[in-house]
């Protein structure tokens, strides 16, 4: 039980530790988003954008529910925004050039 805890925040932070995956995630702790909205926010294709979100929702970060043909991405749960505002991530916006 122990060892896949570990895995668990290993994944957790790991995903943490990408420039592009930070600011999608302090981007969603404002509000959730569809995935479209990340390429105009961060210059990136939407490729890129999808594989960041994919690894993202892997890690426990985000989840994601269809609306039509848009899917939006939010934050998993509360326990997951309290634990990321309190490592400081809400700040970490002024890594886009611009705002969602």
């Amino acid at each position: 039980m122990y060892i896949y805890a570990m895995n668990n925040m290993v994944k957790f932070f790991k995903a943490l530790g990408d420039e592009t995956r930070l600011c999608i995630v302090s981007f969603l702790l404002m509000k959730d988003h569809c995935a479209c909205d990340f390429t105009s926010c961060i210059n990136k294709d939407q490729t890129t954008i999808s594989r960041h979100l994919k690894t993202l929702v892997e890690a426990g970060i985000l989840k994601y529910e269809k609306d039509g043909r848009n899917i939006i991405y939010s934050i998993r749960n509360e326990d997951v925004k309290k634990m990321l505002r309190y490592v400081g991530i809400e700040t970490a916006t002024e890594c886009c050039d611009v705002r969602c």
